[in-house]
């Protein structure tokens, strides 16, 4: 039975100091280009003077939740945006902030200013860099007041890498299985 015990803890030690040294040295990153588009502003004809119509502009946030599970507690996460278009600009805010807005079909049309930014936003310039904690994240797209259909190209990237205090941590308790079991084994042998 200790032969057993004194095996199975080398083994879980062995796949443990392998898990965490993967962890540390392995990053996990993607990349991507994608279109984004500012909704349509309204526009009310200025009667009775022609000429002085008001133009009402929105924010736009995506339909679409990005999820951050909880297992990413465990990780470093670095999230970049960026853009080159002038006078637009990306957000990040609680997906629960599209309770303030109106679905249009694949997307939410929301009143400027009305949305809380967690990253990014109006003052974003170009660039966003994020580092996200579990929960339910929307985009959103605002941009200058125009009637002009606004599209334009973001690039995203991502690095993940294990946390790399739990990375030590286990690292520990891997060579402590090791040993332990080694121990074990070389007692039971006697």
């Amino acid at each position: 039975m200790k032969k057993s015990l004194s095996i199975g803890l080398v083994i879980v030690g062995v796949l443990i100091i392998i898990f965490s040294s993967l962890g540390i040295t392995q990053d996990l990153s993607d990349a991507e280009t994608v279109d984004a588009m500012l909704p349509p502003c309204t526009v009310e004809d200025g009667l009775p003077f022609v000429g002085d119509d008001e133009i009402t502009c929105y924010w736009g946030m995506s339909g679409e939740i990005l999820e951050i599970p909880s297992e990413a507690i465990a990780a470093d996460v670095d999230v970049e945006i960026m853009w080159e278009k002038a006078g637009v600009w990306i957000g990040i805010a609680e997906a629960s902030e599209a309770s303030k807005c109106e679905l249009k079909g694949d997307y939410y049309e929301c009143q400027k200013d009305s949305i809380d930014m967690i990253a990014g936003g109006p003052s974003s310039n170009g660039k966003i860099t994020w580092q996200p904690v579990p929960g339910e994240y929307r985009f959103v797209a605002g941009g200058d007041d125009s009637q002009t259909l606004q599209q334009f190209d973001v690039d995203w990237s991502y690095e993940a890498s294990l946390k790399s205090t739990l990375a030590i941590s286990l690292l520990f308790a891997g060579f402590i299985s090791l040993i332990t079991g080694a121990v074990m084994w070389y007692k039971a042998k006697r």
